[in-house]
């Protein structure tokens, strides 16, 4: 598509359309994003009731089929950050999910809390003996949690209608020298344009309105700027669209999807559990190199 599109004060070139949303390469925010953006109430209500119910059923049952490996990865980023901030502290996840972070973090001797809208997922990990409140992390609610060493979001910036302003919001959370940890899905990389231009395979990626905002490193390593933040270290995960590529299209086969993903898992616990972590981080470190990587983690410091 060549289409250029304006909205509110957002316009640039139409990248794709689906059901009635365009996402553009946003000349205003720096990041490629869906026009018309939802409001915040229309986003409250998909994801404190229908996200983990509806849209996401199976999210619990196959993070406790992962337990292991999760508990690996979590513990990998967990391991960086208290390298990065030199002790362990207050950690505040956004977007705690079912807590499967927050209980390593809890584990390792972190002062951990959550804020989680789903209402599911913020009750599972309360029975899990997690102080996890349900809850959107906005001003309000942060008015009441005191400032932290380290905020976390997991797969949150993608389902904001505004990203900038939850950064700024986090900064002002954050301790003097505190960390950010965002991860975001990694799209548009160059896989993806191949599998979607070249081999006619469809964006599926492109989610409305579910995910709003569409990162890659570059654009998210700005907008942390931009707000506020020093960029310090960036790391991406497996480049599961690889499989699309050796002829395993798992798109509409979600059987086959897990069977793709638990290859994944043992190539990383493989490495791990044989002590060669730091082999599978310079593996990773090619593919960010080569602008692949199906999500990416960064990590900033608050200035000043």
């Amino acid at each position: 598509m060549s289409d250029r599109k304006c909205w509110t004060e957002h316009s640039g070139q139409v990248l794709h359309s689906k059901d009635g949303f365009d996402v553009i390469d946003c000349e205003c925010c720096g990041f490629k994003h869906i026009i018309p953006l939802p409001s915040e109430e229309e986003l409250r209500e998909i994801y404190k009731h229908d996200y983990h119910v509806k849209d996401k059923p199976l999210m619990l049952e196959h993070q406790l089929e992962d337990r292991e490996w999760l508990d690996a990865t979590n513990n990998a980023r967990l391991e960086k950050l208290e390298e990065f901030l030199g002790r362990k502290g207050r950690i505040l996840d956004v977007g705690a999910g079912n807590g499967f972070f927050l209980q390593r973090a809890a584990d390792r001797g972190w002062e951990a809390k959550g804020v989680e809208p789903s209402d599911k997922a913020a009750e599972y990990a309360g029975s899990q003996g997690l102080d996890v409140d349900c809850a959107v992390f906005d001003r309000s609610s942060a008015a009441s949690l005191g400032l932290f060493d380290v905020i976390h979001l997991g797969d949150v910036m993608e389902h904001l209608p505004d990203p900038a302003g939850m950064l700024e919001l986090c900064r002002d959370t954050l301790a003097p020298g505190g960390l950010i940890a965002v991860g975001v899905p990694n799209e548009y990389t160059p896989v993806q344009k191949i599998l979607n231009r070249d081999m006619k395979v469809r964006p599926w990626w492109v989610a409305p309105p579910h995910h709003l905002n569409y990162f890659d490193r570059e654009s998210l390593e700005n907008l942390l700027t931009r707000t506020g933040f020093s960029p310090m270290h960036a790391e991406v995960s497996f480049p599961m669209e690889l499989f699309l590529l050796m002829g395993r299209n798992y798109l509409d086969n979600p059987e086959l999807g897990r069977e793709c993903h638990a290859m994944r898992k043992e190539l990383e616990m493989s490495l791990t559990r044989t002590g060669n972590r730091k082999f599978l981080d310079k593996l990773y470190t090619c593919f960010a190199e080569a602008g692949m990587g199906r999500t990416v983690l960064m990590v900033a410091r608050k200035e000043g």
